[in-house]
Parts: C-alpha cells; structure tokens; sequence
C-alpha cells in the first residue's frame, strides 16, 4: 500500500473508534437521566429503587 492510502486508513479507522465510542457514551447519558422509577418489561414491573417496596 502507498503511505497516503495508510494514512487515510489509519484516520478512517480512528474515526469509526471514536464514533463507536462516543455513541455508547451518548446513549450511557440518556440512560442516565431517564426516569429510573420503574423498569417494565412484558407487564412486568420491577422497581429501581425503595419507593415501590411499600406496596408490597
């Protein structure tokens, strides 16, 4: 390979990395600040935290 086709290739790939990266980060965000009261899956909810603990 020519050194310009290496250079492209090294920068194409540290690229996608740091998109790869930096989408886990973005969605690890918006995971964050959801609403953590309860997680429901098929009906089935089950609390995050002490708050629903009293109903039982």
């Amino acid at each position: 390979m020519k050194v310009k086709t290496r250079k492209c290739m090294l920068v194409i790939g540290t690229l996608a990395v740091i998109a790869v990266y930096a989408t886990g980060a973005y969605r690890n965000e918006m995971a964050r600040q959801a609403p953590q009261v309860a997680s429901c899956t098929f009906g089935h909810c089950v609390p995050t935290d002490a708050t629903f603990s009293i109903l039982r």
